[in-house]
């Protein structure tokens, strides 16, 4: 009997303190160097939601379209230049990837993140009960504009085998490239209904205009990576022109200024360190015509063994922004549906007027051939001579090598569907 009643009394003293924990805990003060979930869903919050939002995105663009140079015949690893010794980077390089390769994690990871704040900010807009019709719009054409951009990024750059582009959300069954590029294009074309507010507050789109052309450029560029050339061809004509500004990736700038970390561009492949360094022939195209060093920027780094490797410096300063999308890329996507049989116009007109806004010499005539290597000039640097490659044909690795970045270890061993 003492026992029992020094077991109960133990019993109600450890419950009492119980009540009183709780109690202590229900009447803390708000925390005030982070915030709890549930605050978030609130209309005071959607600005710093969609700054989180445009942050996920420049956290990982960069990553993918970096290691997608280096898979393509954009990059190459040397162990001959100083500093570059990650074994990950030479497997991409030689389109032998395994799928638990970290650098493809690190790429992967943020992606997948980015895509879910984007999704994510279109429910909490929802439960926020948001009335202000401007802010409304603002939040709503963000998340579906970068929900777009994450899904294209997944189409364009992953894939579930050596050949089979594509990706997953939420852990569910794998999506074809194609699939996913319907995906992203129901994205973008959402975000389209959405243009209606103050730009006031966004640093890189200029209008309700400007919005528009830029959505439109970025479909185009979506079917033209699909290969669907007729469908391109009806975006792009209301796409960015000439002079527009460009829709830039900002990086952090150290001044609140919207945008992630260092551009790994910079970082990797740049004036710091060249795990990664540019294709001998970039160099070449500027050797053969010296005006090309208006667009092609290159930077000098001596061998071990005294060969010069040429860097990328179209990127030199660690905030240096990428240009998601510019009117030169709009320009040359004309130019290519024009030499398809797509759209009516002279795309020689098209290609010169995008090469006299770096001061390069004029070209006599233009073919499909020739748009390519012109699209290999002018957009170095951005990710999109892998998809090129693949569509013109001209893959440079052996049919046993990665083509895309493979879905990662950790992805096929969490996701069921997998």
């Amino acid at each position: 009997m003492k026992h029992k009643l020094t077991y109960m009394t133990i019993m109600t003293g450890f419950l009492l303190l119980l009540v009183a924990c709780d109690d202590y805990v229900q009447n803390i003060e708000p925390l005030i160097d982070s915030i709890e979930d549930d605050r978030l869903t609130s209309a005071s919050q959607i600005p710093f939601l969609i700054k989180g939002v445009k942050e996920g995105f420049a956290l990982c663009q960069d990553q993918v379209l970096m290691l997608s140079d280096g898979l393509a015949d954009e990059f190459i690893f040397d162990s001959r230049v100083p500093n570059a010794t990650y074994p990950t980077f030479l497997d991409i390089d030689l389109g032998e990837i395994e799928y638990d390769n970290n650098s493809v994690d690190n790429a992967y990871n943020p992606l997948g993140e980015a895509r879910f704040f984007a999704d994510d900010l279109i429910r909490r807009v929802g439960e926020a009960d948001v009335t202000d019709q401007n802010l409304l719009n603002e939040a709503l054409f963000n998340a579906n504009l970068f929900g777009g951009l994450t899904r294209y990024l997944y189409a364009t750059y992953f894939g579930l085998n050596i050949d089979e582009g594509g990706g997953v959300i939420d852990n569910g069954a794998f999506i074809p490239s194609d699939e996913m590029y319907d995906l992203a294009a129901e994205k973008l074309l959402a975000a389209l209904q959405y243009t209606d507010f103050n730009y006031g507050n966004d640093p890189v789109i200029n209008d309700q205009d400007h919005a528009v052309r830029i959505v439109n450029s970025l479909l185009a560029r979506l079917y033209l990576f699909k290969e669907d050339y007729t469908a391109a061809a009806t975006y792009v004509v209301n796409g960015l022109q000439s002079g527009d500004v460009p829709f830039l990736t900002l990086h952090f700038l150290g001044d609140g200024t919207v945008g992630g970390p260092d551009n790994f561009y910079y970082q990797q492949a740049g004036p710091p360190r060249s795990q990664f360094v540019t294709d001998f022939r970039f160099h070449g195209y500027v050797e053969a015509d010296p005006t090309e060093a208006g667009r092609i920027a290159l930077g000098e780094r001596l061998g071990s063994d005294s060969t010069m490797f040429y860097y990328q410096a179209k990127y030199p300063i660690e905030d240096d922004p990428i240009a998601t999308m510019s009117w030169q890329e709009n320009h040359l996507m004309r130019a290519e549906l024009i030499l398809r049989g797509q759209l009516a116009g002279d795309a020689l007109v098209l290609v010169n007027e995008v090469r006299a806004s770096h001061g390069v010499t004029l070209l006599g005539s233009i073919d499909l051939a020739g748009l390519e290597i012109e699209r290999d000039k002018e957009l170095f640097c951005t990710g999109t001579r892998l998809p090129d490659q693949r569509r013109f044909g001209s893959f440079h690795l052996a049919a046993d090598k990665w083509q895309y970045l493979p879905i990662t270890q950790d992805e096929r061993n969490e996701n069921p569907n997998l």
